[in-house]
């Protein structure tokens, strides 16, 4: 067994403290960005009166077609939007 000062136990536990925030600071600004993303496009939805594909979304919002794939597939589970025709979709 490798003999450490305290010292160095010290800087270890701070430095994995250190990097397991980092880790928590990271999802949370990957969370806040996905529910802007699912504010734009439903907002986006409500605005254009009709159905619109995911194309049609992302150019309306300047979002990345996967980001709004993405908050499509959380406001589907939600139920907040419905598809009245296949790759169509529109707010409840």
């Amino acid at each position: 067994m490798i003999e450490m000062k305290r010292s160095d136990m010290k800087s270890d536990l701070f430095f994995r403290l250190f990097v397991r925030s980092c880790k928590i600071v990271s999802q949370t600004n990957k969370l806040f960005k996905t529910m802007d993303s699912k504010e734009k496009v439903l907002a986006a939805m409500k605005s254009a009166g009709k159905p619109l594909r995911s194309g049609e979304i992302a150019e309306l919002t300047g979002l990345d077609k996967k980001e709004v794939d993405k908050a499509m597939k959380l406001l589907k589970d939600e139920a907040l939007i419905v598809s009245p025709i296949r790759c169509l979709w529109e707010p409840k």
